[in-house]
């Protein structure tokens, strides 16, 4: 459509540009009275002119042809291909199925999800290059990218946890994703689907770059062991692979409390945000997490509370998040957590550890009091949820 509207309005400025030419050479032989062959070498400038703009219009046919002929070999080549059809499958199970999890990729091997990866890192190098537009790219390869980029398994076990390998796949994504809301937005246009909607990497991870962040996590994922009570407890960090736990977790501690304003989920976006930028930690009990912390690390941005106790951003860390499994309660494992912040502000330079707590969380408010933290001030927080403003000076 947009093509041949672009050849049309071609045409057009062709014509124009022909009569403009044939009426300024009249318009100079008239006024100035040239001579024969003056006049004679006016008009074949003109014809001349008119020629260049032909040919432009060639190369440009010629061009497009090519870019055409390139784009049908690479979708036949796609389905051609066993591997990257195998992968194709998987997605499609998992988009009809609304399948999360590991157990549709158990007979996926690493080699063939990096070569479906690498496909659309060469249609990359066609839209960086100026070869193909997303337009182009947009109706033989819009569904089958968005399979891939939203498919929860891809993004939190290959694509995130590496994800400065990946640079070309996240900004052909930022410039696909734009241009297909733009489209569904017309009220002209099309109302095209986006497979994983409820996945899409949102436009501020994409605009930040925060893929060039790479969750950087020690080869030995575990901090400690201890045991409570003869029950064995792992503190490890977590990466992007434990987004799925992580999660899970939130959901279970939400829907078992009383009042479901006394804790403010995190989006997976801030999940996503905080394993770029920041600590988070979880304990393992009989291979499951049973509790969780995140640590906004002394940096600028609304998720550190520094602004609220007029301290600058380097000055402080923040718990954002202390959840534990309802079913594990009772073993210490959020005064195990605050043990771990305090070292943690130390590494980091950090002078304060700062935290919010529901006011009718006795037993988190508790275990902070007694850990030296002041309550400062109860404001409004978090969408109009009553909170105290605790701060641990160290």
């Amino acid at each position: 459509m947009a093509r041949s509207q672009y050849y049309k309005r071609m045409r057009l400025f062709l014509v124009f540009t022909i009569i403009l030419l044939i009426m300024l050479c009249i318009v100079v032989v008239m006024a100035f009275r040239t001579g024969e062959e003056a006049t004679v070498g006016i008009f074949s400038l003109a014809a001349t002119l008119v020629g260049t703009v032909f040919i432009a219009m060639e190369l440009k046919n010629s061009q497009d042809v090519t870019c055409s002929d390139m784009l049908i070999d690479l979708n036949n080549y796609f389905h051609e291909s066993d591997r990257l059809m195998k992968v194709y499958e998987v997605l499609e199970d998992c988009q009809a199925r609304n399948l999360t999890g590991a157990e549709p990729w158990k007979n996926v091997r690493s080699v063939e999800i990096a070569q479906y990866s690498t496909f659309f890192e060469n249609l990359y190098l066609l839209y960086r290059h100026h070869i193909a537009s997303i337009e182009d790219l947009n109706d033989l390869f819009g569904y089958r990218f968005f399979l891939f980029m939203n498919n929860p398994y891809i993004q939190e076990q290959w694509i995130l946890p590496t994800s400065s390998s990946y640079v070309q796949i996240f900004r052909l994504y930022e410039a696909w994703i734009t241009h297909r809301i733009a489209d569904n937005e017309n009220p002209q246009g099309w109302k095209r689907s986006i497979p994983g909607a409820c996945f899409i990497l949102s436009q501020d991870y994409l605009k930040r770059q925060l893929y060039l962040h790479e969750c950087e996590l020690p080869a030995d994922r575990v901090i400690e062991r201890f045991t409570v009570r003869d029950r064995a407890f792992e503190l490890r960090h977590l990466g992007f692979e434990n987004v799925r736990e992580i999660v899970d977790l939130q959901s279970k501690v939400v829907d078992a409390l009383p009042d479901k304003q006394m804790y403010y989920p995190l989006s997976r976006d801030e999940i996503f945000e905080s394993l770029h930028l920041d600590s988070l930690v979880g304990v393992y009990a009989d291979h499951s997490l049973v509790a969780m912390a995140v640590l906004v690390n002394p940096r600028a941005g609304e998720r550190n509370l520094a602004a609220d106790f007029n301290l600058e951003a380097s000055a402080a860390i923040t718990f954002d998040v202390v959840i534990v499994d309802p079913d594990t309660r009772g073993y210490g494992l959020h005064r195990r957590f605050i043990d771990y912040a305090i070292a943690h502000a130390r590494q980091h330079g950090a002078a304060n550890i700062l935290a919010t707590v529901d006011p009718d969380n006795t037993h988190s408010l508790n275990n902070f009091l007694a850990a030296g933290f002041q309550i400062t001030d109860t404001r409004t927080k978090y969408d109009n949820l009553r909170r105290h403003l605790l701060r641990l000076t160290l």
